[in-house]
């Protein structure tokens, strides 16, 4: 669906369908959504939501830790603090239960956080020039083919049995599109640890607004991991404008 709405997109906007970008990375972000997709998603059959979301999260932590060791960049003592208090935050604000532990959903929900890993690694490295709407369409297009071999494996897919259900569906669709572009667009913009630490934003907005709007109970330690993940994303905000400064010195 989400391939359908960038397609409309791309036609009533008339962009250029032309990808400009290397096959090797643009296969590397089809793989990772596709992985996001079976992995995060599949996890909460076998496994509690709040312990899939705890263990998908940590792609964050993965993503800093590549940039440290594999890619050789340099990470600042402030900046692994921030990424490692936003998990110690998630943790404590989702509470997993863990008296329902399967193997299966923990290993999907670890697929799905390599996958995450891999799609911001891929798109870093994207010509900052490049397309935001052909990208987009490209990658949306090419995980809906991998998903479509899945249901070829006799992967079970139940469509919402009522017109109410498509609705929500649609519009669930429509804003993962909104939110994917504004994921991409960011990536260029503060790289991909900045862009996948704000998005340990997620789960926590979920929480308030689970809060707000169907009145669930938001106990004290919940608030205190909110807490945590707002003041890691402070820390990023001081370290970024400290690497301000020094490039400007």
């Amino acid at each position: 669906m989400v391939g359908i709405i960038m397609i409309a997109i791309m036609l009533i906007l008339r962009k250029s369908w032309r990808l400009r970008v290397s096959p090797w990375l643009f296969c590397g972000c089809v793989l990772g959504m596709y992985t996001i997709s079976i992995g995060h998603l599949g996890a909460v059959k076998y496994i509690p939501v709040s312990l899939a979301a705890i263990i998908f999260y940590t792609y964050p932590l993965q993503v800093i830790a590549y940039r440290r060791w594999i890619s050789r960049k340099s990470v600042s003592w402030l900046e692994a603090a921030g990424f490692l208090l936003a998990f110690i935050g998630l943790v404590i604000a989702l509470g997993p239960e863990f008296h329902t532990v399967d193997w299966r959903g923990m290993a999907m929900a670890f697929v799905g956080s390599i996958g995450a890993l891999v799609f911001f690694i891929c798109y870093e490295s994207f010509p900052r020039e490049i397309e935001i709407f052909a990208t987009t369409t490209w990658v949306s297009l090419g995980t809906l083919v991998l998903c479509g071999f899945t249901l070829l494996l006799g992967v079970e897919l139940t469509p919402p049995a009522e017109s109410i259900g498509w609705t929500y569906l649609w519009c669930i669709a429509g804003l993962t599109v909104v939110a994917f572009l504004f994921v991409v667009l960011a990536i260029p913009r503060i790289g991909a640890a900045g862009t996948a630490l704000f998005l340990n934003l997620e789960p926590v907005i979920i929480l308030l607004l689970a809060w707000f709007v169907l009145n669930e109970h938001l106990s004290i330690a919940r608030l205190v991991g909110v807490f945590l993940v707002v003041t890691s994303l402070l820390i990023s905000q001081v370290q970024s404008k400290t690497n301000a400064h020094s490039d400007a010195s």
